[in-house]
């Protein structure tokens, strides 16, 4: 992807996830939400190539696992530093400095994919829905805690079909990381 793209998405995602917090669906945006729903739920593994552009610009990269109710980041770059989410936590470790960094997923839009099965409704209030050629991004965030951050799941949408291309966060002081999805490496 082009840096030129990169910034266009940027922008249209940072509209999507600066969105009104509360939204009335249409029928068309609740059959969209029913398809995220199924297509999350059916999977058993996803493995991904994934690229990470952290709040400051930094670039890393890995792979991506995630077993409903657990993702694990495996980092190339920065050389092995891991990422685990799952019951109820989050941790960072990266060997290169020693740094352990630990907190529960309730203070991250990260735990909003690690319930099973995965409801985007009730706990979570989707507060966006955009499309465009062959794309769905939706943003959700936690219906009692609107102010705790964002998470917009990004989609390619093939003939009605849907496979996740990327994730975007956005904490509760706006600072936004963005994960990129390929099939294989394309640094």
């Amino acid at each position: 992807m082009t840096r030129r793209a990169v910034l266009l998405s940027g922008l249209a995602l940072a509209a999507c996830a600066e969105a009104g917090r509360s939204v009335s669906l249409s029928p068309q945006d609740r059959a969209d939400v029913a398809r995220a729903e199924a297509y999350l739920n059916g999977l058993s593994t996803l493995r991904l190539w994934f690229v990470q552009t952290w709040p400051d610009g930094g670039r890393g990269y890995g792979t991506l696992t995630y077993i409903p109710g657990n993702l694990r980041l495996d980092y190339d770059n920065p050389r092995g530093m891991t990422l685990t989410a799952g019951d109820g936590h989050l941790v960072l470790n990266n060997p290169q400095t020693g740094a352990v960094t630990r907190m529960g997923l309730s203070h991250s839009p990260l735990g909003l994919l690690m319930t099973h099965p995965i409801q985007l409704s009730g706990a979570v209030t989707v507060t966006a829905i955009r499309r465009g050629p062959a794309t769905l991004q939706m943003s959700l965030a936690k219906t009692d805690r609107l102010s705790d951050g964002l998470l917009t799941l990004r989609f390619r949408d093939d003939s009605g079909a849907l496979t996740l291309s990327g994730l975007v966060l956005v904490d509760d002081r706006q600072h936004v990381t963005t994960l990129d999805f390929s099939e294989s490496p394309d640094k």
